[in-house]
């Protein structure tokens, strides 16, 4: 845990405030529990996500090794997708109405399970069952940490809150699968079930000593009588990034299913399909730790649809190259366009969602990208199956574009 906290306040060494995490209590009541600060927040994620991120790789890399084809793996992507897409609105009313401890206590319990589950039973089946429950743990914690985070602050600290929440997440999206593919070529694929299970372990012992410092009641105290989901669908702006954030989200599935499977398909070493992977990840650092200055120029909207170019020109060329460094400089490009993607759209979803129900509109927006989860990877599975992996990257890159047309439609609007 130690050494995750010393990650995030390194990361908030790049210039962002922190609010404070002592919330006063009312004169002449009890004592409350300090609430959780955001770098004790953060220190958590940063280790859930870690061994979660880790795990996608570990399974995808896996189920090549017993035989899988690109259909084949693309059902295994989607099936991470299947309990979010059921249950991120639900989890997200949760959250909004009674608080985000037992979202994510219980998520964290199930993640951790999950990566468990191939080292225990060592077969192909159960790497399907794996990735069903590690899309269960992931959607409970990932909708209310967001929403726990966005609750901290308002304006331009929200923001900066936000953009702290998705470095820590690029710095897990480069450990986990680095962790995974040098685990691999060292220990082999089952004993890296392990390894990869340490990190949301840790997350799931600090969480038995902080949970009574998480909010156990509503976050919003808006009037929820005649509620319904669709009134969320008829707000312009929140409407068009719901779209928006679905198609950077089937990019980003397409990428990290397809970049292991192409690596594998070229006889690239696992360890050097994560160094790739770890490449594009640390884009993405790089490029939210300049997202407040970026947003200050261009503006959140006008920053999202020119990030997104940059991503499907990048996209496109992938399937061009088979050298491991020439693959680690294009992936590079493109985690700087497609690592502005997911916090820039969280942040637009929280903003325009109704007060008291912005753990309801993130979850909106996760159910609706994991529509995508489920859809496009088998859709691409097939066309990969049928004409190869170079048509998938370059559709791939015409979705990405789409989603900055989408973007950018947004903003004239």
């Amino acid at each position: 845990m130690r050494i995750a906290l010393f990650a995030v306040r390194m990361c908030a060494r790049i210039g962002l405030k922190m609010p404070s995490d002592v919330a006063p209590a009312a004169p002449g009541s009890s004592p409350l529990p300090r609430p959780l600060g955001l770098y004790q927040i953060l220190g958590i994620v940063l280790l859930w996500n870690c061994g979660y991120k880790g795990v996608r790789v570990a399974n995808t890399l896996y189920a090549l090794e017993l035989g899988a084809g690109p259909l084949d793996t693309g059902l295994l992507l989607a099936v991470y997708g299947l309990f979010p897409l059921l249950l991120a609105v639900a989890i997200g009313r949760v959250g909004d109405r009674y608080g985000v401890r037992l979202p994510v206590v219980a998520g964290a319990v199930v993640s951790a399970l999950a990566i468990l589950l191939p080292w225990l039973w060592p077969f192909y089946p159960m790497l399907f069952l794996s990735a069903a429950v590690s899309g269960a743990g992931f959607i409970m914690v990932q909708v209310s940490v967001q929403s726990l985070v966005g609750a901290l602050g308002t304006g331009t600290t929200r923001t900066r809150n936000l953009n702290l929440y998705a470095l820590i997440v690029s710095v897990s999206d480069l450990l986990g699968p680095v962790l995974a593919g040098f685990s691999i070529d060292h220990f082999g694929h089952v004993r890296t079930y392990l390894h990869l299970a340490l990190p949301p372990v840790a997350a799931v012992c600090a969480l038995i000593f902080l949970a009574h410092r998480l909010p156990h009641h509503a976050m919003g105290g808006a009037d929820r009588r005649g509620q319904r989901m669709m009134d969320l669908f008829r707000i312009r702006d929140l409407r068009r990034m719901l779209v928006t954030s679905a198609l950077v989200m089937g990019g980003l599935d397409l990428f990290q299913l397809y970049l292991p499977i192409y690596g594998h398909a070229i006889a690239l070493p696992a360890s050097s399909i994560g160094l790739i992977m770890g490449a594009f990840a640390a884009a993405g650092f790089v490029t939210r730790a300049m997202l407040p200055a970026l947003v200050r120029r261009f503006g959140e909207t006008a920053a999202l649809g020119y990030a997104m170019f940059l991503a499907a020109g990048t996209f496109f060329l992938i399937p061009l190259f088979e050298s491991a460094v020439v693959l680690g400089a294009v992936c590079f490009v493109l985690g700087l366009g497609m690592g502005l993607g997911q916090p820039l759209t969280v942040i637009l979803t929280y903003n325009y969602s109704p007060a008291g129900r912005h753990g309801e509109g993130l979850g909106l927006r996760i159910a609706i990208n994991n529509s995508m989860h489920v859809t496009v990877p088998a859709i691409f599975g097939v066309i990969g199956s049928l004409l190869g992996l170079a048509p998938v990257f370059w559709a791939s890159s015409a979705m990405l574009a789409a989603s900055g047309y989408a973007a950018r439609a947004r903003r004239r609007a």
